[in-house]
């Protein structure tokens, strides 16, 4: 198969969709990988390190001429839509049921490309594409938003100095964005504030990130606080009550199929950011627009923040770009197998093969494939089975 390797053209975006080494295997393995000049160099990869890896370098225009299959990393820009087409299959982050709006989701379909989501990809009831920039999403915006503490409130983050008390966090969602987020406060010295569906299984679930002496060290300085979805609004009343004396808070929830905009439309409203003391941090991790948080706005900026309320606001839509080299190479090595799967079966056979890897198709040849996307976004949905059959 030909394969073309893009340079993310969005902003701050410095991550890369394959590591050179990935492109001499797959080209010992007979296909032929085509990537585009400086692909690499902002997650600390060289042209040389492709070309050694016998990948071939070219244009923008040659590698869609040229590819088949197209890699990246993000949601595909207006440029390069004018270069998608019918025969491409594009493996990318889609994010199709986050910010992008219905208009630029019917654009990508009208090139009536085959586009898979990174974030769909399902194995044993989880999404392995995901869960390494979930990890680093957690760990980077705690330790972004300690920094920001000290440049805005000048509070020493940690406990560090004698009858001083140690900085608060609170952090809503106990998945790996959230459970990242709490073990770097943890190991800073922060007392925090956990609300979480499942408070029974936390400890368990903290094992995952940190060893045993370690948490029962540092989990005297950890409330675990349920969230009840059963009774929404007895747990944002205790959110209510808790982000008063918060210096940092991140928001670290999904929305869910369970959790509608009609049942709970917000989680922290903006009374409730006017509550919190002048200067104190507050992130949406999701970075998902007026969602879950009302004052939350993402960006594309990986150091842009805003003042509402007088709360330092940052929200981040790919964080994990910060720290490109690390980002890039776990991200590819969860990416890899199922780039093989593609190349060395094809598009069809590799997602007959794994219903997971068939989740994560979101569009084909112009149709709208899943379910979730479109009741979210108002689109019109095709049975991927009928399709393909």
């Amino acid at each position: 198969m030909n394969i073309g390797l893009l340079k993310e053209t969005k902003e701050d975006e410095f991550r890369v969709a394959l590591a050179p080494e990935q492109v001499g295997k797959l080209v010992s393995e007979g296909h032929q990988v085509f990537f585009e000049y400086n692909c690499g160099l902002g997650a600390g990869f060289k042209d040389e390190q492709y070309l050694a890896n016998k990948g071939k370098l070219a244009s923008k225009q040659e590698l869609f001429e040229k590819a088949e299959l197209v890699l990246k990393v993000k949601v595909p820009t207006e440029e390069e839509i004018n270069y998608l087409n019918e025969k491409h299959i594009l493996f990318t982050y889609l994010h199709f049921d986050e910010n992008i709006s219905p208009e630029s989701i019917l654009k990508l379909a009208a090139t009536c490309s085959t586009m898979i989501a990174y974030e769909w990809v399902k194995k044993n009831d989880d999404y392995p594409l995901l869960a390494p920039m979930s990890e680093i999403t957690g760990a980077i915006f705690a330790k972004r938003s300690m920094e920001l503490l000290t440049q805005t409130r000048g509070i020493l983050v940690g406990d560090y100095i004698n009858k001083v008390e140690p900085a608060t966090a609170m952090v809503i969602g106990g998945g790996r964005i959230g459970l990242n987020a709490v073990k770097v406060f943890l190991m800073n010295g922060l007392q925090v504030k956990l609300v979480d569906k499942h408070p029974e299984s936390v400890v368990t679930r903290m094992k995952k990130y940190m060893n045993n002496e370690l948490l029962n060290l540092l989990k005297g300085n950890l409330e675990i606080i349920l969230f009840d979805e059963e009774l929404p609004e007895n747990s944002i009343n205790r959110i209510k009550e808790l982000i008063v004396t918060a210096d940092i808070v991140i928001n670290a929830a999904v929305r869910r199929l369970s959790m509608p905009k009609e049942k709970v439309r917000y989680l922290i409203t903006r009374q409730m950011v006017k509550s919190m003391n002048s200067g104190s941090i507050l992130i949406d991790a999701t970075a998902c627009d007026d969602d879950l948080v009302e004052t939350a706005i993402s960006s594309s900026k990986l150091f842009e923040t805003y003042i509402d309320e007088n709360v330092i606001h940052y929200n981040c839509d790919h964080i994990p770009s910060l720290v490109a080299n690390t980002a890039t190479i776990a991200l590819t090595h969860a990416t890899f197998p199922y780039i093989r799967q593609l190349a060395t079966n094809g598009f069809i056979a590799a997602i007959k093969k794994d219903e997971g890897f068939k989740n994560a198709v979101m569009t084909y040849k112009g149709y709208f494939v899943n379910e979730y996307v479109c009741q979210k976004k108002g689109l019109k949905y095709t049975d991927f089975n009928s399709l393909i059959e």
